[in-house]
């Protein structure tokens, strides 16, 4: 089962101590850890902490005419390049990796931790894609372009459907504009359900509040339906075919996954709240021991959100809260 871990725990206020996970969410005297967990079959997670991409299915699309891609781990990231070689500008320089897992609705993150900023390129999130591969890609790609000039302030995010390796821009609402600046780090999340598509860029650690939101819809008769979801850098320097990029924390399910919030009430009191549904069920825990969870039904339920309220108590020590798929 994997875990979309999302944690702080509670102590009483003297000792607030912020998780350095959420350091800069938290504005309140209590900490409280949350964690999020969904069924393998609809969920896939890396941080590449492994130094590896076992599993992966590597999209090096021109490997057939001697123009391999690079992959490596640095620092943990995983880092994705194609280059030039003499003679192939007639060549866009691309390539990826993508996970076999096949979805329908999708909602996949990735955090872009590095990249050459003096490489005119595009760089995102593949979904839905079918027969990756030279001139076969078919699919959606929600991407960063840098732009072509070394202004500071240029670039965009970009919905593109693929057909054999050929985007199409969607048009999309919401503006489109921003410039990734190096340094620093940004999460690229890529959403759809049916034909309609959406984007968003967050700057980290701030994933509450996105920077970017665009969403659009495939006119087409036929938008691809289902497929495998990943990663894509793309050469947009018409002809040096150099791309250059590391991704981090990939994670992929068939919903976006709920946030827990922590409420404070003030004088001690507290209360965890999370978007009504049926589809998760809330638990608590003292640890994070794998056999210490139990389930915690709502104390109230107001405007569709519902609320579980606690008190930490005098005794220090901490509380988690996770969501779980049923």
């Amino acid at each position: 089962m994997n875990t979309l871990f999302r944690s702080f725990g509670v102590q009483p206020a003297q000792t607030q101590r912020p998780s350095s996970v959420l350091a800069a969410l938290v504005s309140c005297a209590a900490l409280v850890g949350f964690t999020q967990v969904l069924p393998a079959q609809v969920t896939f997670s890396d941080d590449f902490a492994d130094g590896n991409d076992s599993g992966w299915e590597r999209y090096d699309a021109l490997a057939p005419v001697g123009m391999n891609a690079t992959y490596s781990f640095p620092s943990g990231g995983y880092r994705i390049q194609t280059t030039y070689l003499g003679g192939s500008a007639q060549l866009t320089g691309r390539s990826g990796s993508v996970q076999p897992d096949i979805y329908t609705d999708f909602y996949v993150a990735v955090d872009v931790v590095a990249w050459n900023d003096n490489v005119p390129q595009s760089l995102g999130l593949l979904a839905r894609i079918g027969t990756p591969g030279l001139g076969s890609t078919a699919g959606y790609a929600f991407t960063w372009d840098r732009g072509n000039t070394n202004s500071q302030t240029s670039g965009d995010v970009d919905i593109s459907r693929l057909d054999n390796e050929a985007p199409t821009g969607i048009t999309v609402t919401g503006s489109d504009a921003i410039r990734f600046q190096p340094g620093r780090t940004y999460r690229m999340v890529f959403l759809g359900k049916g034909a309609a598509l959406e984007g968003r860029v967050y700057e980290l650690p701030d994933i509450k509040t996105p920077l970017v939101v665009v969403q659009g819809t495939d006119p087409s008769v036929t938008p691809y339906l289902s497929g495998k979801n990943g990663l894509v850098v793309f050469d947009n320097s018409q002809g040096q075919n150099q791309t250059d990029a590391t991704f981090d924390n990939y994670y992929a399910s068939d919903i976006e996954p709920p946030q827990l919030t922590l409420v404070d009430y003030s004088f001690g009191d507290y209360a965890v709240s999370w978007p009504e549904g049926n589809q998760f069920i809330l638990q608590g825990a003292s640890t994070l021991a794998p056999n210490g969870w139990e389930d915690l039904a709502p104390t109230s339920t107001t405007a569709g959100t519902h609320f579980y309220d606690f008190t930490p108590g005098t005794t220090p020590g901490q509380r988690f809260f996770r969501l779980v798929r049923r």
